[in-house]
């Protein structure tokens, strides 16, 4: 998966090469991401779950990168946007006097593709939907520590691939601020139970070239690993930037 990150993070930076000799354009967003974290593993004890908020990431530096590029030609578009993400949180165990605390680090990584078609685009708003894939990689290492029984640690990892099917929005609020939100669900069964990510963020157009943007992003999967059932939910606040070739 860490080879997987990097081919597609060097296919992110060299795309707007090719904008050079074709018809298409390219837009690269980086971001910075400090999204706390939620996440629950089934033990054979019971469930332990962890919850790190946003301000504690940010006291940590704890933060995450996220980044997109996409492709437009006319009406359609091709999108690639991926995530790395790496938390950790120690709290108090819920599994009674068995064990005293329990720490979950957490590393989750994305990449979700989609192909796109604008069905509306007016002065105002444009409203593209859109259908593709998305590879997820998770490692949960959950450690308890001694209580009336000995210490245990218990890791599970898996890399899947998800359906997905989405939706984004552009509001042109003035000449140069506007609003986007974007939402995609997956799995359906096919892989995960369940994935589904939201995203949503005020902007100001610089020149024709250059936007900023500021905002949140919410992402969700659950799935059953080597028999566990396992829970992770990523939310916090954004900042990036857009270069349109």
């Amino acid at each position: 998966m860490r080879t997987f990150l990097g081919v597609s993070m060097s296919a992110m930076l060299a795309a707007p090469v090719a904008a050079q000799d074709s018809g298409w354009t390219f837009a690269l967003s980086p971001y910075l991401w400090a999204p706390g974290i939620t996440s629950s593993v089934g033990t054979a004890w019971g469930t332990v779950e962890a919850d790190k908020s946003s301000r504690d990431v940010l006291s940590s530096l704890d933060l995450a990168f996220m980044g997109a590029v996409e492709a437009r030609n006319g009406r359609w578009s091709l999108i690639a946007d991926l995530f790395y993400a790496s938390l950790s949180e120690s709290r108090v165990t819920p599994l009674g006097l068995l064990f005293s605390r329990a720490r979950i680090e957490t590393t989750a990584k994305a990449m979700s593709a989609y192909a796109a078609y604008q069905v509306a685009d007016s002065e105002r708003v444009a409203l593209d939907l859109m259908a593709g894939f998305r590879v997820s990689a998770l490692d949960i290492d959950l450690s308890l520590s001694p209580g009336l029984l000995a210490g245990q640690r218990i890791g599970v990892s898996e890399t899947w691939i998800d359906p997905v099917i989405g939706s984004r929005a552009r509001l042109a609020i003035s000449d140069n601020w506007f609003a986007t939100a974007f939402v995609d669900v997956g799995g359906f069964g096919a892989d995960s139970d369940l994935t589904w990510q939201a995203f949503a963020s005020l902007g100001y157009q610089l020149n024709p070239r250059w936007s900023v943007q500021g905002g949140w992003r919410y992402f969700s999967a659950e799935k059953q690993i080597a028999g566990r059932d396992v829970k992770t939910d990523f939310s916090g606040p954004l900042l990036g930037f857009t270069a349109r070739f």
